[in-house]
């Protein structure tokens, strides 16, 4: 019987918590059982429904610019709104409509294939400007491998109205661009009443090897520890008081940019890696001699994993910390999974951390 991840994380409970591949990299089964439960209900449901909802995805969005779009490293969703106007040889009159359009697209953990979507509201406001419309939504993409076009869709009066196309890209480094064009055509006139542009997608088998993602660069890379997470909290204790002290913020995460911290940058290479934990272990031992021998782990802030880890900055740019190894080890997997997984950050990228209570 296939175990499911909620299974798997009771099932290797007993094991450590934490291992790495060359990357720094946790397995499959060691991410699962540094999971939170809330994380493991999450991960489950994103497993059976890969994609979020269109409820869950535009739930947020406005009518701003691209780059002001709702989303994260995972999706993001465009709302464009317009008055369709149409003139009835008919009747003489000239018919309008309110037409809203919801470009959105949710990628999956995995893979270099997503499903592009619109949902386009149409609501009559003179005459019945509906009538016989015919709605094709036109895709552009042009590094794309793997694309196709919308079917076009005859009105049958106002409503909601949805379309989907399959796309893709087979790089392990490439970035597409994709712009949705909104062509109404009746009476054998044709409008392109509106257009989207997708915030940059990047597809690549670099953040973790022998697997292959996509997600929206653009999007800040930010990764939660919480105060009030009872596997984390003296990591994220120290993690908070860290970002107070040293120079620059260093990670601190905020919305303003003016109040953010400068960035992490995330560091592949294992030999640097292992060479920043010596570092941090020896400065826990010069400043805190009286713990050394006492079982505990020696936490560091900024991560080993990070281009600002301790063999690589002054001594006044690190915080270290004596903490249970259970609590080092848990969020070492967390920041594992984060930076392979979930925001697939690549060798070099910014990321922040956010401490929650």
């Amino acid at each position: 019987m296939k175990l499911t991840p909620l299974a798997l994380a009771v099932a290797l409970s007993a094991f450590p918590a934490y291992a790495q591949d060359e990357e720094g990299c946790p397995t499959d089964a060691e991410m699962v059982a540094s999971m939170s439960l809330d994380e493991l209900r999450k991960y489950e449901y994103s497993l059976q429904n890969p994609e979020m909802s269109f409820e869950e995805a535009c739930k947020d969005a406005t009518d701003k610019d691209e780059e002001e779009a709702t989303g994260s490293r995972m999706h993001y969703c465009v709302k464009r709104t317009a008055v369709y106007r149409s003139a009835n040889p008919e009747t003489g009159t000239t018919e309008s409509a309110n037409v809203t359009l919801y470009d959105y697209v949710s990628v999956q953990q995995k893979g270099t294939r997503w499903n592009h979507r619109l949902r386009v509201v149409f609501e009559a406001v003179e005459g019945n400007a509906m009538a016989g419309l015919i709605v094709a939504p036109e895709i552009f993409c042009g590094s794309c491998t793997e694309k196709q076009q919308f079917e076009p869709q005859t009105l049958a009066g106002p409503g909601t109205y949805d379309f989907a196309v399959a796309m893709g890209l087979d790089t392990d480094d490439g970035k597409v661009g994709e712009e949705t064009q909104l062509v109404l055509s009746r009476f054998n006139t044709d409008q392109s009443l509106l257009q989207a542009s997708a915030p940059q997608l990047r597809c690549d088998k670099l953040s973790k090897k022998r697997t292959s993602g996509c997600r929206f660069s653009g999007y800040p890379a930010v990764f939660d520890v919480s105060l009030s997470d009872s596997e984390t909290d003296e990591s994220a204790a120290h993690i908070k008081v860290a970002q107070e002290i040293l120079p620059g913020m260093i990670g601190r995460w905020n919305e303003d940019p003016a109040s953010r911290g400068k960035a992490l940058t995330r560091l592949i290479n294992d030999n640097v890696n292992t060479k920043n934990r010596a570092e941090s272990k020896r400065l826990c031992a010069a400043r805190f001699p009286d713990q050394v021998g006492t079982g505990l782990n020696c936490d560091e802030y900024p991560f080993a994993a990070t281009n600002q880890g301790a063999s690589l900055v002054p001594e006044t740019s690190m915080s270290v910390k004596f903490i249970l190894g259970a609590d080092n080890q848990k969020v070492g997997g967390r920041l594992g999974t984060f930076l392979c997984n979930n925001a697939r950050v690549l060798d070099g990228e910014e990321f922040w951390v956010k401490v929650v209570d």
